[in-house]
């Protein structure tokens, strides 16, 4: 049984959020559950898709993936990476729809990563403490190929990616990110310069990358967290800090177009390819995104295999 509280608060939600993100939040979502991966019979891609979620998020990962799946029209090794909450049975049953996919569990990334961290206290410190601590670090190292597609699970795409599937294609050791609303980084571009000779990349954005692994070196993190004052504030900062840090260190790549977006705006721009839905406009995803993508992706329209073809 709901408590009245319970009650009292999803019915303010609801109403703030207004009736199309509430109607699709309901009645449209899960039915994302039946999605089967039409590009099953393609050849398996060079580069895995790596996603961090949890039980929260594993809902719009779905819709994620399904719009990822359907305007690439290739097929893809995707990697979950579980941030401890995950339904186990539920998330190996979905990932049975995928050619080649792999669960990493908590329980083995820690244990793993408490090998690979031993000599980096304070990144052992920032992991122990923040969850997006074990995007920055695990996905690297737990990946198993040079180069990885990292997506956030409240990211949708609209139409076809061609940017990211040239880098892919081209074999790219480059880093490429989608481009933030403002500044976000915890490092002031002058005390990077300063400190570290590094001309810091603006506004990097973690919910589309597009990562060549060997560019995120952990004595440089490590270093970024001692000789900064980021792990005193704002934890929710230092992932993408670091990533554009590590990024700009590395020195290939840079954003992508405008049209992998992030706003705050209402609907997403003419022409957008993605749109990253940051927690200010999460009920878009639903009210927007799922709007429109719902007829192209959802099972039993026949439409949600061929869209991007490529």
């Amino acid at each position: 049984m709901i408590r009245p509280g319970r009650l009292w608060w999803l019915f303010r939600r609801d109403w703030a959020r207004g009736w199309s993100a509430t109607w699709h939040d309901y009645q449209v979502c899960g039915r994302m559950k039946g999605w089967k991966n039409h590009n099953a019979k393609h050849p398996l891609q060079p580069v895995a898709v790596h996603v961090f979620t949890g039980r929260e998020q594993f809902r719009l990962a779905r819709w994620m993936l399904a719009s990822w799946f359907a305007w690439t029209g290739r097929n893809w090794e995707v990697v979950l990476h579980d941030d401890g909450t995950l339904d186990r049975s539920e998330t190996t049953r979905y990932l049975q729809a995928f050619t080649k996919s792999r669960l990493v569990e908590r329980a083995e990334a820690d244990d793993r990563m408490a090998t690979v961290l031993a000599q980096f206290p304070l990144c052992r410190q920032y992991r122990t403490r923040h969850p997006l601590g074990r995007k920055i670090f695990d996905v690297p190292v737990l990946a198993e190929q040079e180069r990885i597609i990292l997506l956030d699970a409240d990211v949708l795409f609209f139409s076809k990616p061609a940017e990211m599937l040239r880098w892919v294609d081209e074999g790219s050791e480059g880093c490429w990110f989608n481009q933030d609303v403002e500044e976000a980084s915890l490092v002031d571009p002058k005390e990077a310069e300063a400190v570290w000779g590094i001309k810091l990349w603006p506004k990097v954005n973690s919910g589309v990358c597009l990562i060549y692994r060997h560019a995120i070196d952990l004595a440089f993190c490590e270093e970024c967290l001692a000789r900064t004052p980021m792990l005193q504030d704002n934890l929710w900062r230092v992932e993408q800090t670091l990533f554009a840090l590590c990024a700009s260190r590395y020195g290939r790549g840079g954003l992508l177009p405008a049209e992998y977006e992030v706003s705050l705006a209402w609907n997403a721009r003419p022409g957008a390819i993605a749109r990253h839905y940051v927690g200010a406009v999460r009920d878009r995803f639903y009210g927007e995104g799922m709007r429109r993508l719902k007829k192209i992706l959802l099972p039993g329209n026949g439409t949600n295999s061929h869209h991007g073809r490529a």
